[in-house]
């Protein structure tokens, strides 16, 4: 099948491609482009689409911009041993590399009027950031490939919430262990809580979380990654609570340290507050765990060496954004009175 002119009329007028071939004094007839503007154009198209890989892994891992075979020998090739090592090269290519999903020779023929595989044309569209639900008014789906594409991806990140099978296969590889959290008080005291913080897998393939905070015990489950970020929901068993847990992760494999942030409920006016996290993997494996108690760390100790416990109490006490308070107002007028306070 051809390009359809929908897509091609996109791509002739995208603002990054015209931007690029005008900056090098190239006129904008595609039919008399040569090789090399069409390299240009594909180097331009091929960044964009790493980018939304690294947003969206179910593209690649759903062989939707690129072929299993393909896929696998890119694997061999490169030397990865999982989905999240491709990502992960594909996130350090930097600014003059790119992976080669569409070539400028692809293209030159598209242009000519040559047939083009819809995987091809699959990244076409990804580099127009059109939503999937858009996809057929795109391109034609092969007839034999529309129930394969619906009924996958109405399960998956592209149709949903962004969160991956493939995500969940790169905590199980790289972030189950035993934790310490350690995460500021919110009664004014400006210590600081370290707690067990454990992530693991159960028999059938879920990924939980336990911990106990202030005397709280908390389970919670792993709900995946997405844009580089771990999100965890916990559920308080000693009180009507919930908390959220996000922490950064970027492209970062076995990390010892992981920063990130919960949203909670302060335990002195039960309003909504948000508090820095970091979270400190530790080496050995301790069976009880999970039986250790919290610590209490007070920000005025003194230590005589470099523990962890020592970096972290003293990152806590040289940043003054620990912690994000939330006010009860109900009118306009009444936050007016917060400034003026």
């Amino acid at each position: 099948m051809q390009l359809s002119e929908k897509l091609k009329t996109a791509i002739e007028e995208h603002p990054a491609i015209i931007a690029s071939l005008n900056n090098k004094n190239k006129g904008n007839k595609w039919d008399n482009f040569t090789r090399t503007q069409f390299n240009l154009v594909a180097k331009l198209i091929n960044k964009q689409i790493s980018k939304e890989v690294l947003a969206n892994p179910d593209l690649v891992e759903m062989n939707l911009i690129i072929g299993k075979q393909n896929l696998e020998k890119q694997l061999r090739a490169l030397r990865c041993s999982h989905l999240y090592d491709f990502i992960k090269y594909l996130g350090n290519l930097g600014e003059y590399r790119v992976f080669n999903w569409v070539s400028g020779k692809t293209l030159q023929s598209y242009w000519s009027g040559g047939d083009a595989k819809y995987i091809k044309i699959n990244c076409l569209v990804v580099f127009l950031q059109i939503p999937f639900s858009e996809w057929d008014e795109w391109q034609k789906v092969p007839e034999d490939r529309k129930e394969v594409y619906h009924n996958t991806l109405s399960r998956h990140s592209y149709a949903n919430n962004g969160f991956s099978r493939s995500s969940l296969s790169i905590i199980k590889s790289y972030y189950l262990g035993d934790y310490f959290l350690y995460y500021p008080k919110t009664d004014g005291s400006r210590n600081v809580i370290k707690t067990p913080f454990i992530l693991k897998e159960l028999e059938n393939g879920q990924i939980i979380v336990r911990s106990v905070s202030e005397g709280h015990r908390y389970s919670g489950k792993v709900i995946g990654i997405r844009d580089g970020c771990l999100y965890i929901n916990c559920q308080n068993l000693d009180f009507e609570e919930m908390e959220q847990y996000v922490f950064n992760i970027g492209l970062e494999t076995k990390p010892q340290v992981l920063f990130g942030v919960s949203t909670t409920v302060s335990v002195r006016n039960r309003r909504p507050v948000a508090l820095k996290n970091i979270l400190v993997k530790q080496a050995s494996e301790d069976k009880n765990f999970e039986s250790i108690p919290e610590t209490e760390l007070a920000f005025d100790k003194v230590f005589t060496d470099d523990s962890e416990e020592a970096i972290i109490v003293n990152y806590f006490k040289h940043n003054t954004n620990n912690i994000i308070t939330t006010n009860s107002c109900r009118k306009l007028e009444d936050v007016k009175k917060l400034v003026s306070a």
